[in-house]
């Protein structure tokens, strides 16, 4: 998967027009259509891509190698795996705030304990 295949798949992912990605990123919708072209997609200067990766919650390094870096964290999850966590994500999400913090402290509890 390239660039492109992934700039595609996360606009869908994230449910929005190619105009409103071009309203709050500032890049011009047809330039983002270029990105994504089936033939010869072109490839936006770093700092388009920092404004349009900013928009739909990703990182740019996401975008051009696939590899997701979390910096806070300092992790790196593989696209395979992080996919399949979204079901897992999507569940977890639709806790309210009480149950997700306990649902944190169990999973630090059982990680803190197979580290021992």
């Amino acid at each position: 998967m390239n660039f492109s295949t992934r700039l595609k798949e996360e606009i869908e992912s994230a449910d929005i027009r190619y105009k409103e990605l071009a309203a709050k990123s500032g890049v011009p919708e047809r330039a983002l259509y270029n990105y994504v072209a089936t033939k010869n997609p072109s490839m936006p200067p770093a700092d388009v891509a920092v404004k349009i990766a900013g928009v739909l919650g990703v990182s740019v390094e996401y975008l051009v190698t696939g590899n997701p870096f979390d910096a806070e964290n300092r992790i790196h999850i593989n696209e395979k795996k992080l996919r399949s966590y979204a079901p897992l994500i999507k569940k977890i999400d639709a806790l309210d705030e009480k149950q997700r913090a306990l649902l944190q402290t169990i999973v630090s509890e059982m990680a803190d304990w197979k580290e021992k």
